[in-house]
């Protein structure tokens, strides 16, 4: 699996041919949170195999037939903040350290660590959930309904643009850097972030 040293964007999920053999490399929405592991902490709670906190919106009241009461929607995911493709990765960093000084102050320095092991089913990771950013819905294949042609459209651009990309080899509805080398090019991030508005920024 590849080291991440940095935090970034959420992303589309991405693959290496490694992959081919099992090594998953996950980078939408788990990057932000897997980089965070890599620089001493560790993932919130996930809830979609792989994939930190998808795009859940928040259920709105539904009115009640007994009374007249109001009866509210129990979603997990309601108030949590959510990042959008178009945000620059210091408005992302800033949604991300708000969830990583909550969880340092309910559960220690090593809190981010423990609630990677324990997926999130901490003391520390359940009272701060409520701050675990939502990664891009349109990143997710389960709610976006044009992904696979999104994922078209990314391996084209990041092809055109020198970075040689493919669909997943492991027949799934990813796609996959044919060099996973390529990740350290210096101009490899700027290249996916354009890429990712442009094949999956298109549908609003």
């Amino acid at each position: 699996m590849q080291k991440l040293t940095s935090r970034s964007l959420p992303r589309s999920r991405r693959l290496t041919r490694r992959a081919a053999r099992g090594t998953l490399l996950i980078a939408v929405g788990t990057t932000a949170i897997a980089v965070l592991t890599a620089c001493g902490g560790g993932s919130g709670g996930t809830d979609d195999g792989g994939k930190a906190g998808g795009g859940d919106v928040a259920s709105l009241p539904s009115s009640g037939t007994a009374g007249g009461s109001a009866k509210a929607t129990t979603d997990p995911d309601s108030g949590r903040p959510q990042i959008r493709l178009d945000m620059t990765q210091d408005d992302i960093d800033r949604l991300q350290d708000a969830w990583v000084a909550c969880m340092k102050e309910k559960g220690g320095s090593n809190a981010l660590q423990e609630n990677k092991i324990k997926d999130g089913k901490t003391p520390a990771g359940r009272a701060c959930r409520s701050k675990l950013p939502l990664d891009p819905p349109e990143l997710d294949p389960a709610k976006n309904p044009h992904y696979s042609d999104d994922v078209r459209v990314m391996i084209q651009c990041m092809n055109s643009k020198g970075i040689k990309s493919e669909p997943d080899p492991n027949g799934g509805p990813y796609w996959a850097l044919v060099h996973g080398s390529d990740m350290g090019a210096p101009n490899y991030a700027k290249t996916e972030r354009d890429c990712q508005l442009k094949a999956f920024g298109g549908h609003s």
